[in-house]
C-alpha cells in the first residue's frame, strides 16, 4: 500500500492582491454613491427610449447646464427676469428687435437667436444676451427651441 503525501496548502483566506481591489472598488463605490446623495454627480448613463428623460427634461438639462444657465436671465421658471419671458413665443418674439427676424426666418428664428453665430442675427442688439453657438451643439439648440416653442 501506497502512503500519499498531503500537499501542503496555504489557510490564509484571499491573496492580498485580491483584498486590495476589492478595497479598492467599495472605497470608490462609496466615493460615487456618497457624492450623488447630494446631487453633484451626472447619472453614469441617460437612459434611453421610452423609459428615458422626455425632450422637455433633456432641454432644462442643457439650460441650466449652460454657461450662463438660461435661469440666470430669464428666471428660474423663465417667466422673465432681466431677460423677457420666455412663455408664448411660439406666437413669435416678444422683443421687438427680435421681430424682423421672426418674419425673415419663422421655421427657426429662435435657433438662430440662441445660436448668435449666423449673419442674420449678427446686426441685431442682443441686450446681453450671449452667443450660445460655440457652447452649444446645434442638436442641443434645436432641442432647447423645441422646448420653448411649448412653453405656453
Amino acid at each position: 500500500m501506497t502512503v500519499h503525501t498531503p500537499i501542503e496548502s496555504r489557510s490564509g483566506g484571499l491573496p492580498g492582491w485580491a483584498l486590495g481591489i476589492t478595497a479598492l472598488v467599495l472605497l470608490i463605490g462609496g466615493v460615487y454613491f456618497a457624492g450623488n446623495l447630494s446631487g453633484d454627480n451626472p447619472p453614469i448613463a441617460q437612459p434611453s427610449g421610452p423609459g428615458g428623460p422626455d425632450q422637455g427634461q433633456v432641454a432644462r438639462q442643457i439650460m441650466s447646464g449652460a454657461t450662463p444657465s438660461c435661469q440666470t436671465c430669464h428666471g428660474e421658471d423663465l417667466t422673465g427676469g432681466v431677460g423677457p419671458d420666455l412663455h408664448g413665443i411660439a406666437s413669435g418674439p416678444k422683443s421687438e428687435n427680435l421681430q424682423q427676424l421672426a418674419t425673415d426666418h419663422p421655421d427657426d428664428w429662435v435657433q438662430l437667436w440662441i445660436a448668435g453665430t449666423d449673419p442674420a442675427v449678427a446686426d441685431l442688439d442682443r441686450g446681453g444676451m450671449p452667443a450660445f453657438g460655440d457652447a452649444l451643439t446645434e442638436e442641443q439648440i434645436a432641442t432647447v427651441s423645441e422646448y420653448l416653442l411649448t412653453l405656453e
